[in-house]
């Protein structure tokens, strides 16, 4: 356990949409040479990847760990047929998880660039409850795929609603079900959390998943972002979960900047 917490090995992923290249198989390859251990899959690339992924699954360089989004609708919108629309595709999507062979997927409860209606900012209990109400039977069909379904807290200017990683705990806490977790992400928390270390060890035994990328959503590495805080904090809590790169665009050349990102990331868990 302890060599396990001390170190990444094994537990760094970077998003495959991020990585250059003409197929899929390409994509992966340079992952491992940048020196990842892993792919998390974008569920709203699905269309585009999601054949050749599933088809190339068990001759890929690298596992594929997980999906993030790739639903429809919200299971906090106000209109019964966008939360019905969303329970269904989320199990669509656990099919689709389980067929790649991933343990999880990754789920921002309500975006606004989705253009989902949605309840004004200030209903936050109504919304707490639709996920507390909703979660446990979508628990449910995730573990029975043998899947974790995690909500990811994303700050205010791309959400109304969840914007901390202690409300999101909360939720995970009231729901109290084994196949669902937490997923926060240093990007969003740089923005809304007062005290990230503090965050984190009140969110304990509910974090799976961790998201990483810079101030600016480049990888990490050549920002201004302090991981070490945070890295020491999930250390403290034996967190042995994925560590992944979620970054939005790279600050230069892939075959350049990703190898550097993933030995940053690997020393400052190994210091923190």
């Amino acid at each position: 356990m302890k060599a396990a917490v001390d170190s990444l090995d094994g537990r760094l992923t970077i998003r495959l949409e991020v990585l250059p290249g003409e197929t899929v198989k390409d994509r992966i390859e340079l992952a491992e040479r940048c020196g990842f251990d892993g792919i998390a899959f974008p569920g709203r690339f699905r269309k585009k990847f999601g054949e050749e992924a599933i088809a190339l699954q068990g001759h890929l360089a690298l596992p594929i760990k997980t999906v993030s989004l790739g639903f429809e609708g919200s299971l906090c919108s106000p209109e019964p047929e966008s939360r019905a629309l969303c329970f269904k595709s989320l199990i669509e999507l656990f099919d689709f998880t389980a067929a790649l062979g991933a343990k999880s997927v990754n789920m921002p409860p309500i975006l606004k660039q989705d253009s989902v209606a949605r309840y004004p900012a200030d209903a936050v209990e109504k919304q707490d409850q639709l996920l507390i109400d909703q979660l446990p039977l979508l628990g449910d069909e995730a573990e029975k795929r043998g899947l974790q379904l995690l909500i990811e807290p994303v700050n205010q200017s791309e959400s109304d609603y969840l914007n901390t990683v202690i409300h999101a705990a909360g939720i995970c806490e009231k729901v109290n079900h084994p196949a669902i977790g937490l997923t926060p992400d240093f990007f969003h928390m740089q923005k809304e959390e007062a005290d990230i270390p503090a965050s984190l060890l009140r969110a304990g035994a509910t974090i799976r998943h961790i998201h990483t990328a810079e101030h600016n959503r480049v990888e990490p590495g050549p920002g201004t972002l302090n991981f070490r805080p945070g890295f020491k904090a999930l250390k403290s809590m034996q967190y042995t979960g994925l560590v992944e790169v979620e970054c939005r665009s790279l600050s230069g050349e892939a075959e350049e900047v990703l190898p550097q990102s993933a030995a940053y990331l690997r020393h400052e868990w190994a210091k923190a």
